[in-house]
């Protein structure tokens, strides 16, 4: 799968539910992407370089909305990590029972891994 149709299909999955991290992902599968195999480029354009970058986002939901929304990330983030070199760690901030449920998404391109 190309990161073309990777980004599209995580797209249409994502964008309703978590739009800010689906358009984290376009940025990272198509304007980043996996790197260069030509050297010179500059810092972070290779594809031994590792590039990360961070996103945040808020949802107003209940607890069970809260599940659904992070179901539905997790079965994106297996596609990312399956089609490419990019994975996402995303931190939940603690202790917000009643109160919206904020994600801090930070993208990692790790060719060795993590």
């Amino acid at each position: 799968m190309s990161p073309y149709e990777l980004a599209k299909l995580i797209h249409m999955e994502l964008s309703p539910v978590a739009p800010r991290l689906s358009a984290a992902i376009n940025r990272a599968l198509v304007d980043i992407g996996e790197g260069s195999a030509l050297v010179g480029l500059g810092p972070g354009t290779h594809e031994n370089d590792n590039v990360s970058f961070q996103e945040s986002e808020s949802f107003n939901t209940d607890s069970a909305g809260s599940n659904a929304v992070l179901a539905q990330i997790h079965m994106m983030m297996a596609k990312l990590e399956e089609h490419s070199s990019w994975k996402v760690i995303i931190d939940k901030k603690p202790g917000r029972l009643g109160k919206p449920l904020e994600l801090l998404y930070t993208l990692v391109r790790a060719k060795g891994g993590l």
